[in-house]
């Protein structure tokens, strides 16, 4: 006996709130008392994809749709819409359809509207859309290759929205201004690849709530970044922290409760003064990725549990400051699992004085700082053993990656080739460098990534100097084994 058909209405729609928009139609074949419920449901969820590219019968079905909710005054708490621009005529008919729909909703009292806009071309061919700042009941804003247009409403009643995402957007400064002071709710703040930005501020009085912040200009056209100003005090809430391409100033360093930050090709300003400071202070952060050219200052209370640095040696004329730099940031982040990429484009020799970076690490009453990943981006191998070398005196990686910048052409014999070779300088380095260095090093392997059994299985070097006896593995690594008690940091 069906049972469930005969439970109230208010019900039935409670049950089919809970589905998607496409399963809830399906469910008006089960029976007479189904037939029509998937379209009183509180909720409504409707996406271009679903109708295979008949954008114009979309267009009527939701259209329709809205109207049989006016007439009926029926219930509808949230609505959910994704529609595509095409960039031909009938971009023109859909935002027509924004405009009829948009002012629909708030007279219907809709709480909770989620819009998406993707569109297929760049955000020079895209027309104008002012009409999605009115919709009053938007809690989240999804934008893709658009444009917001000039004609900007004088008031943009956003007083609900909670998540703005905006990609590949051309948006002028005032109105990214004029949208944030508008929207006290705000949780979600994401630009990836915007246009028409030049500063975005982020403070308590405009972003109270404001848990997620992501900047990211993947463009290198040579245009003007944009500059991102965090006012860290004030920022109570926020969690999430992630800048890329982008110049960064932080007015302050308590953040207590940021638990992720990430910064990438960043340039750090201090009272409009480029510089390598930067001191956070965030006792509940969870992850750390930096990468650039300028090893930064960084300071943490307490440490992080996940910390990834990308370095670049840019100045071999300058080396032996530089890894002093790395050092300190080492040792600031010594308590955090530590993964570690360098990347050395030059064939030159770094010449450093070993023995300055040893007695640095003495001075400070410190040891070598445990790296559990360190990945190698090399030109030249000989050139690079004088870096290894320096890097051995700061740190002790637990596990060795090296690339070659010219790897992508060639075949997995070469490519085991130049491993093997990189191997032997190690031990080479191991029997006749610095002892101070490796005589810590207990003892050292070659892994290789077994697909079929989907774990890493030590290799004989012998082994790999045969073509006929190659294994089946399609990345490699060199693991070391280090004496604990000479180094400090994650265990």
């Amino acid at each position: 006996m069906d049972r469930i058909s005969d439970l109230p209405k208010e019900i039935l729609q409670r049950i089919l709130y809970f589905l998607s928009q496409k399963d809830a139609v399906r469910t008006s074949v089960l029976s007479k008392s189904w037939r029509y419920v998937w379209c009183t449901r509180p909720n409504l969820d409707f996406a271009h994809d679903s109708f295979k590219g008949r954008k114009r019968e979309f267009l009527s079905v939701v259209d329709e749709t809205l109207q049989h909710y006016r007439n009926q005054r029926l219930c509808l708490e949230e609505f959910r819409l994704c529609i595509s621009l095409l960039g031909d005529d009938s971009d023109q008919e859909s935002v027509s359809f924004l405009d009829k729909w948009i002012p629909l909703l708030t007279s219907m009292g809709v709480k909770d509207f989620q819009l998406s806009i993707p569109a297929e071309q760049s955000v020079q061919g895209i027309i104008d859309l002012p009409v999605v700042l009115k919709a009053e009941s938007l809690t989240l804003l999804w934008l893709y290759n658009c444009n917001l247009g000039q004609n900007i409403p004088e008031n943009i009643p956003f007083v609900r929205l909670q998540e703005l995402r905006l990609r590949n957007v051309l948006i002028k400064n005032e109105i990214v201004d004029k949208i944030i002071s508008s929207c006290p709710l705000l949780t979600t703040m994401l630009f990836l690849d915007c246009e028409g930005l030049k500063t975005i501020k982020l403070e308590k009085k405009l972003h109270k709530y404001l848990k997620h912040f992501v900047f990211c200009n993947f463009k290198t056209d040579g245009r003007e970044k944009c500059s991102v100003e965090i006012d860290a005090p004030t920022l109570e809430t926020i969690e999430t922290i992630r800048i890329i391409g982008s110049k960064v100033q932080f007015h302050g360093h308590k953040f207590s409760n940021l638990k992720d930050l990430i910064l990438q090709r960043v340039v750090i300003f201090n009272n409009s003064i480029e510089q390598s400071q930067l001191c956070i202070d965030a006792p509940n952060i969870y992850s750390f990725h930096y990468s650039g050219f300028i090893i930064p200052s960084i300071s943490f209370a307490p440490a992080s549990t996940t910390s990834t640095l990308g370095l670049y040696i840019r100045d071999v004329n300058d080396a032996q400051s530089w890894f002093l730099r790395l050092s300190k940031l080492l040792q600031a982040l010594r308590w955090s699992n530590l993964f570690l990429e360098i990347a050395q484009s030059y064939t030159n020799n770094v010449h450093v004085e070993e023995d300055i970076l040893l007695q640095d690490i003495i001075d400070g009453g410190n040891k070598p700082v445990v790296v559990e990943h360190l990945t190698l981006h090399i030109s030249h191998v000989p050139s690079f053993l004088s870096v290894l070398n320096c890097l051995f005196c700061i740190c002790r990686p637990r596990i060795i990656t090296p690339n070659w910048f010219t790897q992508e052409d060639w075949d997995k014999e070469r490519e085991v080739k130049e491993l093997c070779e990189f191997f032997r300088k190690i031990q080479m380095m191991r029997e006749s460098g610095n002892r101070k260095i490796w005589q810590h090093l207990e003892d050292l392997t070659i892994q290789g990534f077994d697909e079929s059994r989907q774990e890493w299985q030590t290799l004989q070097v012998t082994q790999l100097s045969e073509s006929a006896l190659l294994p089946d593995c399609d990345r490699f690594q060199v693991r070391l084994r280090w004496n604990d008690c000479m180094v400090i940091g994650y265990i």
